[in-house]
């Protein structure tokens, strides 16, 4: 390029020295046949140098330039696509994420629900078990309190009987024939009772 560069220099001078010498003669406006044909071939000359010299290391700049540009242009629609496909990943992942959020609070609703379920059957079972202890104190303490009621009757039909009769039979005979009686009530009536009451 430098070596162009002065070669274009020396071509300059060499077309501005005849328009100085034209100044001197008949100045600027003078057409002169010779001066224009040195004009001519001097042009031609740069022209051919220019050509030959310069224009392949410009064209070479501005196709060097136009591969760039090319290349970036291909850079950037890789880095689109790949940021399209990015895009499109992170879309999948945060679906994916709010699928799994979703499962995770179905399946705490679900837990939850099945816990509320064993808390109430356990409470259901203890309450039955309490409710049939009871049965079973009060049954206890039904038949503790018969068995109390029974003996007072014995002792009342006892000393009920000896004064109606004005004997007094032996006291262990006595019981023993008030409770042979009351069992033979307490069957009579058991036989007369539904089961279950």
């Amino acid at each position: 390029m430098p070596r162009s560069l002065r070669l274009t220099a020396i071509l300059s001078l060499l077309v501005a020295s005849p328009a100085f010498a034209q100044e001197e003669k008949g100045g600027l406006l003078s057409i002169e046949s010779g001066l224009m044909i040195w004009t001519v071939i001097i042009f031609l000359v740069a022209l051919g140098l220019l050509y030959k010299f310069a224009y392949p290391h410009i064209l070479g700049a501005v196709e060097a330039r136009e591969q760039r540009i090319r290349e970036l242009l291909a850079a950037a629609k890789e880095n689109r696509e790949e940021a399209n496909a990015l895009l499109q990943e992170q879309q999948r992942q945060m679906d994916e994420l709010r699928q799994r959020t979703q499962e995770t609070l179905a399946e705490g609703r679900a837990a939850g629900e099945r816990l509320r379920d064993e808390i109430l059957a356990q409470a259901r079972r203890e309450q039955a078990e309490l409710l049939e202890r009871t049965r079973m104190d009060v049954g206890r303490e039904m038949e503790r309190a018969l068995a109390e009621l029974r003996a007072e009757a014995v002792e009342i039909a006892i000393a009920a009987a000896s004064k109606l009769l004005d004997r007094n039979l032996d006291a262990e005979d006595n019981r023993r024939l008030v409770r042979e009686y009351l069992e033979q009530v307490d069957l009579g009536a058991s036989a007369a009772e539904p089961v279950g009451a």
